[in-house]
């Protein structure tokens, strides 16, 4: 699934889904090399990095090769989006119509050993694109690693004009949810299925585009943590929720807002927390409506000239003088691990906020990163790429679960603490002083029940003597 960014006052145009709401942006190419070309030094053999292209930091993209080479024929190369919202590999046919100009188109006929099964497929985009194509088999390879049978769709028919500036789709959902005889396996469960000496999971490492020293990369395999991140090891959310679902779902006991006492939880939902998709093929972080409200209200005070863009459904501001977002709150993340205890994913403003210049006039807005998505959406929240460029995100097929790790690439530490809490010395101090009073209330309440009776009389007696004793005083002797 995508959400998209317009950095321009003209509307998108674009149909408002059922499920959610997509905002688009002019993207701007910038130029990478699609495969790894040299493997980093003490990389280990059982890690398989990929060059991903970057969009204008809204759509990533890799490149695959379909077929195989054999007398007068040559593998077809088409770059995708690797999408863990979805589930189907899909790339253009070559009678595609509407399909954008200048897209690589897949000809079967040049294809050595591809196999027509003839399933007819629809896809429904959240930007209104609906897609539909036939099935077929046929060879895939991803940098270094190839599958000799996966099951793919070539579109021929194409509903309205897409804003994807990929060829096609490659869905790293881990299973199909339904139609699984219709369509086979996806492409991660033919990939570690046909190499099984590989770790069962794949990560992101997501760097911003003109990011200095880093270029982002899928990660098939061994996801070689010290090259990509500040941390030593991985926390991992719980996967209670993708046991019914091929979506990549988390569990968030909260969102909110640094030092400020704002942190919205989801009581109704017990101890699971809120499930929450990690989507390589969204731009920003989708929240549902009322919890979306919450957060941007406070938000909303820190900056001037604050505006909502309704067809967007985002928030535009004047960024504050020498863009100083240092009275801006980081976004807290609690999530609840495999142990049911929380922990916090910290993201600073220079990470959720994005600054749009506007092509009429050159001013520059800030905006923050976070949609308001619909009451219908499938979860309450959807994390895409903003959030996936703050931690080295890995997808364990194996056990169900994904993972997180700060990026080498963000401003925060590793290990990064925040808290909603507002005021926490004096909250903790207020909180210790009560723990003494109820200590001490306990130990006198235990004192008078428990002392013996005995005792109690003997004291009650000592003292009544001493009384009469003080009032029988020997008289005078004049």
């Amino acid at each position: 699934m995508f959400v998209q960014l317009r950095s321009s006052r003209r509307a998108a145009g674009a149909d408002v889904p059922d499920q959610e709401q997509r905002i688009v942006l002019p993207l701007i190419h910038t130029p990478s090399t699609q495969t790894l070309l040299g493997r980093r030094l003490n990389i280990p053999s059982d890690s398989h990095p990929n060059i991903l292209g970057n969009y204008d930091n809204v759509q990533y993209h890799v490149e695959i090769e379909v077929g195989v080479d054999c007398a007068g024929k040559t593998r077809q190369k088409f770059q995708v989006v690797p999408d863990t919202g979805s589930s189907d590999l899909w790339v253009p046919a070559e009678n595609c119509s509407k399909c954008r100009t200048g897209t690589a188109k897949f000809d079967i006929s040049q294809s050595c050993n591809a196999v027509q099964v003839g399933n007819r497929i629809t896809f429904r985009y959240g930007d209104g694109t609906v897609a539909t194509g036939g099935s077929f088999y046929d060879a895939v390879k991803i940098g270094d690693l190839e599958v000799a049978k996966q099951l793919l769709i070539q579109v021929d028919t194409m509903e309205s004009d897409t804003h994807m500036k990929s060829d096609g789709i490659l869905g790293l959902a881990h299973h199909y949810a339904s139609d699984r005889g219709l369509r086979g396996e996806t492409f991660v469960s033919t990939l570690f299925r046909e190499h099984p000496h590989l770790p069962a999971q794949f990560s992101f490492y997501l760097t911003g585009r003109g990011t200095a020293g880093g270029r982002s990369e899928l990660v098939f395999g061994n996801p070689d943590l010290a090259h990509h991140s500040k941390e030593t090891e991985f926390q991992y959310g719980k996967g209670d929720y993708m046991s019914t679902t091929e979506l990549w779902l988390t569990s968030v006991w909260s969102i909110g807002w640094s030092g400020t006492g704002v942190d919205v939880t989801f009581p109704d939902r017990g101890t699971l927390g809120a499930p929450a998709l990690i989507d390589s093929g969204s731009s920003l972080l989708v929240i549902e409506p009322g919890v979306y409200d919450r957060l941007i209200s406070e938000l909303k005070w820190r900056f001037t000239n604050c505006h909502d863009l309704p067809e967007q459904q985002i928030m535009s501001c004047d960024c504050p003088p020498a863009n100083d977002l240092s009275r801006v709150p980081q976004l807290v993340i609690n999530v609840i691990d495999e142990q049911s205890q929380q922990f916090p994913l910290c993201m600073s403003p220079d990470e959720y906020i994005l600054e749009s210049v506007d092509p009429i006039d050159g001013r520059t807005s800030c905006v923050p990163s976070i949609q308001r998505g619909s009451s219908s959406q499938p979860v309450p929240l959807i994390f895409g790429m903003t959030f996936m460029r703050a931690f080295y995100t890995t997808f364990d097929l194996k056990n169900g679960r994904i993972g997180f790790a700060r990026s080498n690439m963000s401003p925060l530490g590793g290990n990064a603490k925040c808290s909603a809490d507002a005021q926490p010395l004096l909250r903790r101090g207020i909180w210790f002083a009560s723990l003494l009073v109820a200590v001490g209330s306990v130990i006198f309440a235990c004192y008078v029940f428990l002392v013996p009776a005995g005792r109690v009389d003997i004291s009650r007696t000592r003292s009544r003597e001493a009384q009469e004793g003080l009032g029988a005083a020997p008289a005078s002797g004049i």
